[in-house]
C-alpha cells in the first residue's frame, strides 16, 4: 500500500511566463470592466444627483436593473451556442454588473449602507471576469483553473488557485481604498 505521493514543483519555470501572461489578461479584463462600469456608473449616478426628476426618471429602470442576475447572466449566454462567452461579452457584463451597482449610488435614499454598495460592485466585476474565463475563454486565470482541474494535475490547480488567491487578497485592498475614497465623493453622501 502506498502513501500519498509529495506534489511535484519542478515544472513551475517552465509555466511562470504562462501564470504571468494569464494573471495579465485577467488584470486586463478586470480594469477595463471596472473603468467601463464605474465610469459609467458614475455618469448615470452624477445625473441622478443633479436634478430629483432626473432621479424619478431613472430609478425604474435602476431597479430593473438590479434585478438582473448578473452572474447566471454568464452561465446563460454560455449555454447559447452561437454566443458564448468572447472577451466583449465578458467585460461588458462585468461592466454593467459593477455600473448598475455605482448607478445605485446616486439615489438620494438607499436601503442599504453606501460602502456596502461600492463593494458589491467590485466583487460583481471581479467574480463575472473570472466567471466568464471558467466558462468559456482559453486564457486567464480562470481557463487555467478549469483546464488543471478537468486535467487533474493538482500540482498546476494548486499554483493557480494560489495566483488567484493573491490576485482576490490584492482586489480586496483595491475595494478597501475605494470604500474610504468613496466617503469623500458626491456618492458617498446620502
Amino acid at each position: 500500500m502506498t502513501g500519498i505521493q509529495p506534489l511535484d514543483f519542478s515544472w513551475l519555470g517552465a509555466e511562470w511566463p504562462a501564470a504571468l501572461d494569464a494573471a495579465r489578461v485577467t488584470l486586463t479584463r478586470l480594469a477595463l470592466a471596472l473603468g467601463l462600469g464605474l465610469g459609467g456608473g458614475t455618469l448615470l449616478a452624477w445625473t441622478m444627483r443633479r436634478s430629483l426628476r432626473a432621479e424619478a426618471l431613472l430609478t425604474p429602470t435602476l431597479l430593473i436593473l438590479q434585478a438582473i442576475p448578473w452572474g447566471l447572466l454568464l452561465v446563460a449566454l454560455n449555454l447559447i451556442p452561437s454566443l458564448g462567452v468572447r472577451d466583449s461579452t465578458a467585460v461588458g457584463v462585468a461592466a454593467l454588473a459593477a455600473g448598475v451597482q455605482v448607478f445605485t449610488l446616486g439615489r438620494r435614499r438607499l436601503e442599504e449602507a453606501r460602502p456596502a454598495v461600492l463593494r458589491r460592485a467590485l466583487w460583481y466585476a471581479f467574480s463575472a471576469i473570472v466567471a466568464s474565463e471558467v466558462l468559456a475563454r482559453t486564457d486567464g486565470l480562470g481557463a487555467k483553473l478549469r483546464f488543471f482541474s478537468l486535467n487533474t494535475e493538482p500540482a498546476h490547480l494548486l499554483f493557480y488557485g494560489a495566483l488567484c488567491a493573491a490576485l482576490v487578497l490584492a482586489f480586496a485592498g483595491l475595494a478597501r481604498a475605494a470604500r474610504g475614497l468613496l466617503g469623500r465623493t458626491f456618492l458617498g453622501r446620502g
